[in-house]
């Protein structure tokens, strides 16, 4: 799956009311459950064209898991997918991941803690090295739709440089956790199964 580019100004449908002529032409603001934010999340994601690189507190929209499958199938794609190990081990989140591990076996995906142990409380998607989707909403229809969360766009290279710089250090320390649990439960004298991901090869 490729998407189509859009401009940001294909965001102000999903605001309950107009947007102001002087708000910011590099960012877009979202409130649930007084705007579509799912809506808006929605179009983004089906947007990206190169690269999508995801990290999740909670992962529960089966919509949103779907698109981000696809684009994990999408071989001309770099996808980069960073879950929290706590939220992950959910009913729901288990059946997802389990629904769509062979997708995720061929790309980098991690579940984990942060760099020093605790939760992986980001929620955020950067999409093509250009956007920036940040704040309290976790991918859930009750994030979405029914508790108070905020969602922020911004579309600015710069910005999305530096969210992927952060991105990647927590990734790179969950496989290195991945790889440090599969060592430490692997049966004494049997070789473990390694996983090439396109960024690195992990023990899973």
């Amino acid at each position: 799956m490729k998407g189509a580019a859009v401009e940001i100004t294909a965001l102000d449908r999903f605001k309950r009311t107009p947007v102001d002529r002087s708000y910011p032409d590099f960012s877009r603001s979202f409130y649930s459950p007084i705007d579509d934010v799912h809506g808006a999340l929605k179009l983004l994601i089906k947007s990206a064209q190169h690269s999508v690189i995801l990290s999740m507190y909670g992962y529960d929209d089966d919509e949103f898991a779907a698109l981000i499958a696809a684009h994990l199938r999408n071989k001309s794609m770099y996808c980069q997918v960073s879950l929290d190990r706590s939220q992950a081990g959910g009913v729901h989140e288990r059946e997802l991941l389990a629904k769509y591990r062979a997708e995720m076996e061929s790309n980098s995906v991690a579940i984990g803690t942060s760099e020093r142990g605790a939760i992986n409380h980001r929620k955020m998607l950067i999409i093509d090295g250009l956007w920036v989707i940040g704040g309290s909403t976790n991918w859930s229809v009750s994030g979405e739709t029914k508790q108070a969360n905020e969602l922020t766009v911004t579309k600015n290279a710069v910005v999305a440089a530096e969210a992927r710089h952060v991105l990647d250090l927590t990734h790179s320390a969950m496989l290195t956790q991945m790889a440090a649990r599969a060592a430490s439960v692997a049966p004494k004298g049997r070789t473990t199964r390694t996983v090439k991901t396109r960024s690195k090869t992990v023990t899973p």
